[in-house]
Parts: structure tokens; sequence; C-alpha cells
């Protein structure tokens, strides 16, 4: 998911898409969707040290697919509410370092695929390495997105044999982009994010679906990052 030519960027490109969301607080009212998965206290559900996993697969029929896994590991509750955490996203040569955080209300499984996936993005649509900031402009299309278009709806999800009351957020930002002779191909990209406030970890599932060329044809590309274990530490 996360080309190793841009891995060494991955830190800085993570801090702007902090600083991006942070910053549309002030200019303008956030939208449902935005409230939800960038203002939202993700870990209220998480009273004691715990271990999220996430399994990630890609398929398709564009390139070749991969399963990996993502651990988000919660080492310390404080009084104040607080979560200590460090996050392990994918292993071997996929794996990104993500620093560790002492005091955080986030999931950060979510800005990190976003991130990987907009740098994803720029090396499908520019195989040659021609447009290296291209993904810049994936993530503006995202971002806006979340703020105009997303739409969210109540769903029930099970996990574990339990039902949790949900919110299914989805969106497709390049549909009606300007660009979209740039990189047709993919312009109608969808993406699905399922959250639950009583979910430990809050986010229960990432989807993001490039459809084939046909109706019934298979997607050029379907990533799903989906929850698989908490586990008490």
């Amino acid at each position: 998911m996360i080309n190793s030519r841009v891995r060494g960027a991955f830190v800085t490109g993570f801090l702007l898409v902090l600083i991006s969301v942070e910053g549309s607080a002030g200019s303008h009212e956030l939208s449902k969707a935005e409230t939800l998965l960038w203002m939202t206290d993700q870990l209220n559900a998480v009273d004691n040290p715990v271990e999220i996993r996430y399994e990630f697969n890609r398929t398709g029929t564009f390139d070749s697919g991969f399963t990996d896994t993502v651990r988000f590991i919660v080492h310390a509750v404080k009084a104040n509410g607080m979560k200590s955490a460090r996050l392990e996203f994918f292993t071997g040569e996929r794996s990104v370092e993500v620093a560790p955080v002492d005091d955080t209300t986030i999931n950060p499984v979510l800005k990190i695929y976003l991130q990987g996936d907009v740098y994803e993005m720029n090396r499908l649509t520019d195989p040659e390495g021609k447009s290296r900031e291209r993904w810049r402009y994936f993530q503006r299309r995202i971002k806006l997105a979340l703020a105009e278009i997303a739409t969210v709806e109540d769903v029930v999800v099970t996990f574990d044999d339990v039902n949790y009351s949900a919110k299914k957020i989805e969106f497709s930002p390049y549909l009606n982009d300007p660009k979209r002779r740039l990189f047709e191909q993919f312009s109608s990209k969808t993406y699905t994010i399922i959250i639950s406030k009583d979910l430990p970890g809050y986010i229960y599932s990432i989807e993001s679906v490039v459809p084939g060329p046909r109706s019934n044809a298979l997607p050029l590309i379907k990533d799903q990052l989906k929850l698989i274990e908490i586990n008490s530490l």
C-alpha cells in the first residue's frame, strides 16, 4: 500500500494531515463526517491497556495483492482519560515507522491509512514518477469530500458475536473532479469507513474500491482494513 520510494517522506506527510485537519476547524463549520472522524474521543471505550489488531487485504485485477497486519497498542490509561499508545502499521519491508504518543484520544489508523492511500494514488497515476507531489492533490480532494459530500448512515456491525451500533461514512472524492481526465481509470474510487464509539479503538473497518471497467467486472483495486481481534494486556 505504501511504496518504498515515499516511505522516507511518510512522517512529514502524516504531520501535514494533522495540520490540515486541525486547521480546518477555524475555516468552516465541520461536517458530520469530519466531526466523527477527527473531533471525537476515539478511545473513550478503552479503559484498560489493550492490543487492537486489524487485517489489511489488497485484492483486484490491476496488480498483485497482499495481506498484512496492523497493531494499535494502548499500553497506559491515565486518570484524565488520555492514553499512551503506539502503532505498528504493516510488517517487514512494508512497515511504516510511526512515533509513539504519550497523551492521545485518537486511533491513528485512519490517518495512516489515508496518507498511505494518497501516496499509492500518486504511484498508480504517475508510474514514471514525473509528478511526485501529486499526492497532495489527492489529499486535498479527500479533505474536501469529507467536508462537502460524504454521507453518514447508521448501521450495525458484529464483532466477536456482539452487535454494535455504528456509523458508515462513504465518499467518492474524484467522481466529479475537474482533473479526473488525468487519472480517469481511478476516478470512480469510493471510500467506506465504519466507526463505533462503543468499540475499543473506534475504527471497525476502512475500505477503498476502484471498480472495474464494466458493471459486472471485478474491482481493479480493493483495499480493506478490518478489525479482527482485541486483546487485554
